[in-house]
């Protein structure tokens, strides 16, 4: 989506829709992502967040050896982005009532490319997270629905539709 407004643009527009949205984003510190915090309490829908936990040298090591990235972090140039973003980090705890509902730290795997396995078994072991915040603030229900990707090549991922509340 090449920019956070278009990619928070995005995000409202499917939260119009009543589908659930996955933000893959670096958002470095608390500032950063108080902005998806803040869009989630307006829609009143959770907000999961998934740590990434891969070292600096691992990841270090993936953009050296990527080619045509969407976001063209890659080879030396992108090691140097890497290196900034490193040195702001502040990753969020699940005891800094940032305002998440889960928080899940993943670690790396070792497969290069993604898979519809790999999805379910993140989506699992993200519920299998324990709730920071009362279950009743913004917690909701969902049905999963299939991936899709624009035009651009972006995939977006709604876990599902909005069920109507019993």
């Amino acid at each position: 989506m090449k920019t956070r407004k278009v990619c928070e643009m995005r995000t409202k527009e499917y939260l119009d829709k009543k589908l659930s949205v996955i933000v893959d984003r670096c958002n470095f510190d608390r500032s950063q992502r108080q902005t998806w915090i803040d869009i989630a309490q307006h829609y009143k829908v959770p907000i999961d967040c998934i740590v990434l936990t891969a070292s600096e040298a691992d990841c270090g090591n993936r953009i050296r050896e990527r080619q045509n990235h969407p976001t063209d972090v890659q080879g030396e140039r992108g090691v140097g982005i890497l290196s900034r973003f490193v040195k702001g980090y502040r990753p969020p705890l699940s005891d800094s009532n940032e305002g998440f509902s889960r928080i899940l730290y993943l670690d790396p795997s070792p497969e290069t490319t993604c898979s519809k396995e790999r999805i379910d078994e993140i989506f699992k072991l993200l519920e299998e997270c324990p709730l920071l915040l009362p279950s009743e603030s913004t917690r909701t229900h969902f049905e999963k629905s299939k991936i899709t990707t624009d035009s651009d090549g972006w995939s977006t991922i709604p876990v599902g539709l909005q069920k109507e509340e019993r």
